[in-house]
């Protein structure tokens, strides 16, 4: 496994290569290849040859051309993120130019673990999930009415026509938001919304109702009951749309908060378990193989009395990266506490789940980490255990902790496995 296959590069254009090198060797540490471009003719050829994760310009200028004449150029072949690095440019500069098409400001010397940080933010924006929505309606006529309308849009849709039916397919579908009608035979939309709002697990999603009722009274009476909006049937598509969209992006902006560790942004401890048995009951539904990892930086005490703790966030951070870049969805990996990550695997036997934390394993363990003028390298040590029948989710994490005590025991940075129950 290549962890950085396909990553985009990041494309500086400085005058001061010599300045860089530093900066490239870091970069390229944590996994971010990197070009430095000299010359307008060189940075722009690059950018139209290939995909670019960022572009950072020296605000100095390269050695042929000025900043000013560079930006018009650049922003015709590159429609992603340009940052300017400088130092203590006055607003009006600023302002300049953003207008040229600058995105963001970077200051001299670049701080490497800050630029990452960026891109990750970068990286995370990028990424067009699309948002999924719950229709709850027992007329045909406006759920088709709705669901073509917010399909059309690249959302994703779930109808159900019996709210009897709501829980099940809020643990199976997952939904951002929840569009209810209010009057339907078997339970009122309000009544449901108040069931809904009993359950820890489901109390955050927003529920609007969407109905005939044009009572006010009779709207706050429902809202009252756990919605969070209330909303006309066949009112103009563009202002179900733009509804549905802002209450989606603003659920999803506070659920990444509510249940994200803030150093690494992966899951926190107890949003990180939830989600193991969300996993754990899809696999028994569809008897599919699961396992779970546990990954702890060994010897991290050290690191942090040696380097201080600020060079030990930064190998927290690299291995919550790499973990990021080894897994399809963050809604799998987690920081399970100080220095301790977890893994959960789908669909993978124990082997093959223990060959995918090696490759990972090997990869940590040759980046180099910067300490003032020198380097450090850190390792982990993992377990993994599999889920057998009758096993809870405790018990899984059990297992893999009893493996990655065995790793530990012998020797460190190895991978253990639980051995069969």
């Amino acid at each position: 496994m290549n962890t950085f296959a396909n990553t985009p590069p990041l494309l500086f254009g400085t005058a001061q290569r010599a300045a860089m090198e530093v900066l490239q060797a870091q970069l390229a540490s944590y996994g971010i290849p990197n070009q430095v471009f000299t010359r307008k003719s060189a940075l722009l050829a690059a950018l139209h040859e290939q995909k670019a994760a960022a572009v950072v310009l020296d605000e100095a200028g390269l050695e042929d051309a000025g900043m000013d004449e560079v930006l018009p150029l650049l922003t015709r072949l590159f429609k992603g993120t340009v940052l300017c690095v400088a130092q203590d440019l006055p607003v009006v500069r600023q302002i300049a130019l953003l207008r040229l098409g600058v995105s963001g400001f970077l200051s001299w010397p670049i701080d490497t673990q800050r630029l990452i940080d960026r891109l990750d933010q970068l990286e995370e924006a990028g990424k067009s999930n699309p948002y999924r929505v719950l229709v709850v309606d027992d007329s045909d006529v406006i759920t088709r009415w709705v669901s073509s309308i917010l399909q059309d849009a690249g959302m994703v849709v779930k109808v159900i026509h019996n709210p009897l039916e709501i829980f099940l397919a809020l643990e199976r579908f997952r939904p951002e938001i929840i569009l209810m009608d209010v009057y339907m035979p078997e339970c009122g939309g309000d009544e449901a919304a108040r069931l809904i709002r009993q359950h820890p697990q489901f109390d955050s999603i927003p529920i609007v109702f969407l109905s005939t009722e044009t009572s006010r009274g009779r709207q706050w009476q429902a809202r009252s009951m756990g919605g969070d909006d209330f909303l006309i049937k066949n009112q103009e598509s563009e202002e179900l749309l733009a509804s549905v969209s802002i209450t989606a992006e603003r659920y999803r902006r506070l659920r990444h908060w509510m249940t994200r560790d803030s150093l690494t942004g992966l899951l926190n401890h107890t949003n990180l378990i939830q989600q193991l048995e969300l996993q754990i009951a899809a696999a028994r539904l569809n008897s599919l193989p699961l396992c779970f990892a546990m990954l702890d930086i060994d010897h991290f005490k050290q690191v942090n009395d040696v380097h201080g703790h600020a060079i030990g966030d930064r190998v927290i951070k690299s291995l919550a990266r790499l973990l990021r870049q080894a897994t399809p969805s963050t809604e799998l990996i987690g920081r399970y506490g100080g220095e301790e990550f977890a893994w959960v695997l789908p669909g993978l036997s124990q082997i093959r789940a223990a060959q995918r934390v090696d490759e990972l394993r090997v990869a940590f363990s040759q980046l180099r980490h910067f300490s003032g003028s020198s380097t450090l390298q850190a390792t982990f040590s993992a377990g993994v255990a599999v889920l057998r029948d009758g096993m809870t989710a405790a018990q899984l994490v059990e297992q893999a902790d009893l493996a990655l005590y065995q790793a530990k025991h012998a020797g460190r940075n190895q991978v253990g496995m639980a051995p069969p129950r």
